[in-house]
């Protein structure tokens, strides 16, 4: 009768262990801006920006996504994947406040003072109804003093080299920054909900 009475737990906690209780946490898509495409400059930091809330949401426990559609285009379908969409509007740029140059007969490097600033709003939508549930408008600045130039050469020959890659990887650090705060105003929205 024991062994009877053991099988028949061992049999029930196999069902009752498969119950989860904890909440299920929304869906959510970023959509991408209307009117920027792959080759306009400030697409990649509207990217970065996108690409960085995406992980940082993952990374929360969350089921983000980036969506190639704007929500104009996701109004006009009926396949709304997500719960709540996210849209992300926004401007970057770097100033080269002055430099300072450093070198001799051959090599020579200029070293400027950037500064990046990203400014954001975004914008939360309901997914069934794409009505905006929230709305805030963020905004981050990064000063950094960093080689801008590269140049070799002698008396009879001289090359510059500019290093853009500097000004944008100081730009996509900020728009990290920029998303981890996005990131803490989605979820504060998903809990008030």
């Amino acid at each position: 009768m024991k062994s009877l009475a053991f099988a028949l737990c061992l049999i029930a906690a196999g069902p009752l262990l498969a119950f989860d209780t904890t909440p299920v946490k929304p869906r959510i898509g970023i959509v991408r801006v209307p009117g920027t495409h792959r080759y306009d400059p400030d697409e990649h930091v509207q990217k970065a920006v996108r690409e960085s809330l995406r992980n940082e949401l993952r990374g929360r426990g969350f089921d983000a996504f980036l969506s190639e559609s704007t929500l104009e285009q996701i109004e006009r379908s009926d396949d709304r994947r997500a719960d709540l969409y996210v849209e992300i509007v926004g401007d970057a740029d770097t100033e080269d406040y002055g430099g300072v140059n450093v070198g001799d007969r051959h090599v020579d490097v200029s070293i400027g003072v950037l500064v990046s600033h990203v400014a954001a709003d975004i914008r939360i939508y309901d997914g069934r109804t794409l009505d905006v549930i929230a709305t805030d408008s963020l905004s981050r600045r990064s000063t950094a003093v960093l080689p801008t130039s590269v140049g070799f050469g002698d008396h009879g020959l001289f090359a510059i080299i500019a290093l853009p890659f500097l000004e944008r990887a100081q730009v996509r650090s900020v728009a990290r920054a920029c998303a981890r705060e996005m990131a803490t105003r989605v979820i504060e929205v998903v809990d008030n909900e």
